[in-house]
């Protein structure tokens, strides 16, 4: 017996979010949670640096340094990093100077949640830290702003990634 292509797809989303689960949880038990926090993010920042270059490459962008890539580019690679861990998104570029991103459903935010740390873990700065470094990665003038999200109370996140 065999699993699926939908089963196996289901343990890796579920791999991903465990395995930065435990991780986080064994550093802050040996060191804390700001010590925890500090890595993870480095670890996050790191991550997202090698998917955006291998998710170019399988796409066929070249993203040359000191060339900024059009926002509809930019909103590419942010829907399709987010949906890596099963995170439902759409992204809207308006009148070519900014791009709308709404998360609908976050893996990461559900976790928490179950988990009951949704109050300990600091979202909002996670996403500002590690979203901003991937944008700027692209493009260095690229911004981001987080308008609503999950953790305040509100139906889903929305960001406006634009040019300073």
């Amino acid at each position: 017996m065999e699993l699926t292509p939908e089963q196996l797809e289901e343990l890796r989303l579920g791999a991903l979010t465990a395995i930065d689960g435990l991780w986080f949880l064994e550093v802050e038990s040996a060191y804390g949670f700001e010590a925890a926090l500090k890595l993870d993010l480095e670890v996050w920042k790191k991550y997202g640096l090698v998917v955006l270059k291998r998710m170019a490459r399988m796409l066929g962008l070249d993203l040359p340094a000191g060339a900024p890539p059009d926002l509809e580019t930019v909103n590419l690679l942010m829907e399709n990093i987010c949906r890596i861990d099963g995170t439902e998104c759409r992204g809207e570029v308006r009148d070519g100077k900014e791009v709308l991103f709404r998360v609908t459903r976050c893996s990461w935010w559900e976790n928490l949640k179950k988990a009951g740390r949704e109050k300990v873990v600091p979202c909002e700065d996670i996403d500002n830290t590690i979203f901003r470094h991937w944008l700027r990665a692209v493009d260095p003038s690229l911004d981001f702003e987080i308008t609503t999200s999950l953790p305040r109370g509100d139906s889903f996140c929305q960001w406006v990634i634009r040019r300073s």
